[in-house]
């Protein structure tokens, strides 16, 4: 279960630096209730112009990442007829509940927070289509998460999109290392580890031109330690995706970079192979690495999502 912590884990947080950096204030930040009366926050991006969108996107971000993390994203979409939400999740760095920041108690609170969250951009946009991205560890929640959907709720969803899909991790831990943690999640699931010390001095580079652990150190959603149930529920997901995937019957859009550090180009084009839907697409960002619209290809990633989407609306 905890295999590729050493080589992976650490690099999930290395991205959501990003996002502090960049965050504008064309977003408006709310909150919501989800299905456990719990309250996260969320932002949404949208035309003043135009209250009611051609289109709805729900992001759903990575791991230690946060809901600005769409920031490029909406900016670009709102002000072309596409409204887009993106929420906290729970147990990341912008969960209300401080206790909760680090650990999940079971991946179906995540599948339960996007069931309640698409019920309510829905109630507020009734006419819209509406389209999920999930982005890194986003897109397994979006996955694995998509069964669970009320029935209702599924009819109104009108594509997926994968942004750097986690659907492989690079890397072992050393025997004796890996054995140790095994025993410890079994023994003491709720133990928080640093992330840090599972980390060798490896590359962790996620864009073109940024070095990350002095940038990390300043971010505020940036969560040093996770649950040891929280790493392995992860890994979890990522080695089931090949089976989840392809249950999946919606136009399906895949967004991977050529440089990243996770998921290898040829590993992506695999799992693209495998899904079932007729109306599947792919696109490699050769120049890129893991924060795809955060690097040097961003407007070519805003471009094509646009038309994706306005395709199928």
């Amino acid at each position: 279960m905890i295999s590729d912590l050493n080589k992976c884990f650490i690099l999930f947080v290395v991205w959501s630096f990003l996002s502090t950096i960049l965050l504008s204030d064309e977003s408006v930040r709310s909150s919501w209730k989800s299905f456990d009366s719990s309250h996260f926050p969320f932002s949404k991006w949208a035309s003043k112009e135009k209250p009611n969108p051609n289109a709805v996107l729900i992001g759903v971000h990575g791991f230690s990442g946060a809901a600005s993390d769409f920031n490029n994203l909406g900016a670009h979409l709102s002000g072309r007829g596409v409204s887009l939400y993106a929420y906290e999740l729970r147990g990341q760095g912008n969960d209300p509940e401080e206790s909760s920041v680090g650990d999940i108690a079971s991946v179906e609170h995540w599948y339960k927070d996007l069931n309640s969250f698409i019920k309510k951009v829905h109630k507020e946009t009734p006419e819209a289509p509406i389209f999920l991205y999930g982005e890194s560890l986003g897109s397994l929640i979006v996955m694995h998460g998509f069964p669970y959907l009320d029935d209702s709720i599924r009819e109104k969803i009108k594509g997926v999109i994968y942004a750097s899909p986690l659907i492989a991790l690079p890397g072992e831990l050393p025997p004796v290392k890996n054995f140790i943690v095994r025993i410890a999640m079994f023994l003491f699931p709720k133990m928080k580890i640093s992330i840090r010390s599972l980390a060798s001095n490896q590359n962790t580079k996620v864009t073109s031109d940024t070095d990350h652990w002095e940038q990390m150190a300043k971010t505020p959603h940036f969560v040093p330690k996770y649950t040891l149930r929280t790493l392995g529920s992860i890994e979890a997901l990522v080695y089931s995706s090949k089976e989840t995937g392809p249950k999946i019957s919606k136009p399906t859009l895949i967004l991977y970079p050529g440089k990243d550090v996770f998921t290898r180009p040829d590993q992506v084009d695999e799992f693209f192979g495998i899904l079932k839907f007729k109306d599947k697409t792919k696109y490699l960002f050769k120049e890129s690495h893991h924060l795809l619209a955060f690097d040097k290809e961003k407007n070519k990633l805003f471009n094509i999502v646009e038309k994706w989407i306005k395709d199928r609306s």
